[in-house]
């Protein structure tokens, strides 16, 4: 083994062709990544152990664990066995097969290729990479079977439960917070659809998104399945606090609901009926929006008073120490259609749904930016996330009762929407598309390859500034909409990193920085 590569230090970066096409280890940062590579020709031996890792991949994959073996056979016959076999469906390939003909990456990893020894299975070298892309662990199998397989996969489960606990410890007081605030700001996400990418470990709390408000007055979820999954979270982390959603964009039945005294106390009765059954820390209000049929829903002018009834209904009947949060906006639009001073005292937290400026525009205003912490030229008028949190803390909701919402995608106006993980795989930098930095909103965009405005996002540096921001005007803390929309979990860790260590994420924005300048510059 290579005696420069030292645990627990950055591993070796590198660039190469795959079966997958090409292939950057920077990509897979904020992933756990296990680098396979057995230094010889592509034999039996090689072609063995390769079907087992496509046997188990599942199990890696469950674990959020990419594989990447590499083959430094000089021929490269492992793309004749690869277009043979694998890719017309004699075997399933789910992960990359990396191109090392040259033996380059066997060596940044000091690993001598020898292709001369044909009567031997020679050592499987796994090098273990964190998300953080330091080097967390090496191993070495004689050969690799189910036995080698599984307890790779135990040592990689240990390391994951250890580096979570490391650096995101719940009873830390976050290096980020600030002193004269009252209580430490927390960290959650919605999850609309299948939970299994959600990390638990990094959040404060979880808010399955939906349930909704039948005819009757009953309520009913996308799946009790998944949340049920979420709630077994907190098997992972105790501490978690998993709440369901109600409602939605386009969710009816609000205005019935808060109708009349004997409607207000049939819902929440409902509300704590799947509070009880799924052993639910509480309930999230996402009425869209009282007083407004904007989104094609019931309303009436009465809804302003009758929303705090409502809310007042579901404190009764949940409990004082229930968490009830309001997810809503900072819109004067939306402040004039709620009593916020009066909710203030009932609620828990005011779910500040600071993305999407720009859902409804069209034409030349569709080119702006969706979440962006201060007003800019590239803003919606004078529109900010800034300017959303002051309209609350000015209308009576406390500053350490707002959580301020970060979209997990990219926004062209009312036309486009993109995953991060999109954005990520297409976009960012990519296809002749460009990432730029507006220093003024503290926000980035994508523009096309003719320059032009195309996505706006939310990138670990934006999530930097608006961390700061949580810890310097004494915030609740950070959610985002959705925990899907970033598979590998990578803004995720950011965001969990701006509200519980942000000295960190600052050190990998520095690091990432300094990166890309020495590779500009070489």
């Amino acid at each position: 083994m290579n005696e420069h590569i030292a645990i627990g230090k950055s591993a070796p970066l590198f660039t190469a062709s795959s079966t997958k096409g090409l292939i950057n280890l920077n990509d897979y940062a904020g992933k756990w990544v296990v680098l396979l590579c057995n230094p010889t020709e592509f034999n039996a031996w090689r072609k063995n152990e390769f079907i087992y890792l496509m046997k188990h991949a599942k199990s890696f994959s469950e674990k959020g664990i990419e594989l990447l073996p590499i083959s430094t056979d000089p021929k490269a016959m492992h793309l004749q066995w690869f277009y043979g076999n694998a890719r017309l469906g004699t075997y399933a390939m789910p992960f990359p097969i990396i191109d090392d003909r040259n033996g380059e990456i066997a060596k940044l990893y000091n690993l001598n290729p020898d292709t001369t020894n044909r009567n031997q299975p020679p050592n499987m070298h796994a090098f273990i990479i964190a998300p953080d892309q330091k080097l967390v662990k090496t191993l070495t199998y004689s050969t690799l079977g189910g036995l080698q397989i599984n307890e790779l996969l135990t040592t990689i489960t240990t390391l994951q439960t250890e580096y979570r606990t490391q650096i995101q410890n719940v009873n830390n007081q976050p290096s980020g917070s600030n002193p004269l605030c009252e209580t430490n700001p927390i960290v959650g996400e919605y999850v609309l659809g299948n939970p299994e990418n959600v990390d638990a470990h990094l959040l404060d709390f979880v808010i399955y998104a939906f349930a909704l408000i039948n005819d009757d007055g009953s309520l009913t979820v996308y799946s009790t399945r998944y949340l049920k999954e979420l709630a077994n979270l907190r098997l992972e982390n105790p501490y978690l606090r998993v709440i369901m959603a109600i409602g939605g964009w386009g969710a009816d039945g609000f205005s019935d609901a808060a109708l009349t005294p004997t409607s207000r106390y049939n819902f929440a009765r409902e509300a704590k009926r799947w509070v009880d059954q799924y052993g639910l820390d509480g309930i999230d209000i996402d009425w869209e929006y009282p007083g407004s049929s904007v989104s094609g829903i019931r309303s009436r002018p009465q809804d302003r008073e009758n929303f705090t009834l409502l809310l007042t209904a579901l404190r009764d009947v949940l409990g004082a120490d229930a968490w009830i949060s309001v997810a809503g906006t900072g819109e004067t639009s939306y402040i004039n259609n709620v009593e916020i001073a009066n909710i203030a005292p009932i609620i828990s937290y005011f779910n500040l749904m600071a993305y999407d400026f720009t859902a409804g525009e069209t034409g030349s205003t569709a080119g702006r930016h969706q979440s962006n912490l201060y007003p800019s030229e590239l803003g919606l008028g004078n529109n900010s996330v800034d300017t959303q949190i002051q309209n609350l803390i000015e209308a009576g909701m406390p500053s350490s009762q707002i959580l301020m919402g970060i979209p997990f995608y990219g926004r062209y106006g009312a036309t486009q929407t993109k995953t991060f993980d999109d954005l990520r795989k297409n976009y960012l930098n990519k296809n002749g598309y460009r990432v730029l930095w507006d220093n003024v909103a503290k926000a980035p965009y994508v523009v096309d390859p003719n320059g032009n405005f195309a996505y706006s996002y939310d990138n670990l540096l934006s999530i930097y500034f608006k961390g700061l921001y949580v810890a310097e005007n004494c915030l609740g803390g950070l959610f985002s909409w959705q925990a899907g929309m970033d598979q590998a979990n990578i803004l995720a860790n950011g965001m969990s990193q701006a509200v519980r260590d942000i000295d960190q994420l600052e050190d990998l924005l520095a690091k990432a920085y300094y990166l890309e300048t020495s590779n500009e510059n070489s």
